[in-house]
C-alpha cells in the first residue's frame, strides 16, 4: 500500500509570481544593434568594389567642396 504525501491547504492557496511578458516591438537602435551583431554585414557589404568607388567619390567631392575654404587659410 502507497501513501500519498500530504500537502497542507496554506500551501495550496501560496500566490505564485506568474511571468507575463509583453510584446513589445524593439527600438530601430535595437534591431540595428542587432543585425551589426549578428550578421556578416561587414563582409559582405563593405568589401565590395563598388563600395569602394563609391568612399572615393565621396572624399574627391568633399576635397573639392572644402579647397576653396581652406586655400585661402593655407595662404596665409
Amino acid at each position: 500500500m502507497q501513501t500519498a504525501a500530504a500537502v497542507t491547504s496554506r500551501m495550496i492557496r501560496q500566490p505564485r509570481m506568474a511571468a507575463c511578458r509583453k510584446f513589445v516591438k524593439p527600438s530601430l537602435l535595437r534591431r540595428f544593434q542587432h543585425f551589426v551583431e549578428s550578421t556578416d554585414w561587414d563582409e559582405r557589404y563593405l568589401c565590395h568594389p563598388g563600395v569602394d568607388k563609391v568612399c572615393l567619390g565621396v572624399i574627391a567631392v568633399s576635397v573639392f567642396y572644402f579647397v576653396p575654404v581652406l586655400l585661402p587659410i593655407f595662404l596665409k
